[in-house]
This record gives structure tokens, sequence and C-alpha cells, in this order.
């Protein structure tokens, strides 16, 4: 009886390791997410401010 006990209990325990450690891992990535949408908000923005001449942008250096 004890060791169905424990064993129930131990299994309840590593269920709630995995769901944390899924916790984790969806936060992660959502804040991966959210860097990289912002970087890319950043790159609009830098893109948008550039002066750009009438002839459009010379790329030849």
């Amino acid at each position: 009886m004890i060791d169905s006990i424990s064993g129930a209990a131990n299994f309840v325990a590593g269920l709630q390791q995995q769901k944390t450690a899924e916790e984790i891992s969806t936060a992660v990535l959502v804040k991966t997410q959210d860097a990289q949408k912002q970087q890319g908000a950043d790159a609009i923005a830098l893109i948008n401010s550039a002066k750009i001449g009438p002839d459009g942008i010379d790329v030849h250096v």
C-alpha cells in the first residue's frame, strides 16, 4: 500500500516537474519572439529614417 502511494506521489511530482519545464520553455520562447519582433521593428524604423534622395539609394562604393 505504501509503495503504491509513494509511486503515485512520485508520478504526480514528475508530472508537475514536466509541466514546470514546459512553462519555462514557453516563457523563454515568448521572450525570444518578442525580442525578434522588436529587432525587426527597430530595423524597419532605421530604414524608414534614412534620408533617400530623389535618385534613390546609391549602392556603389
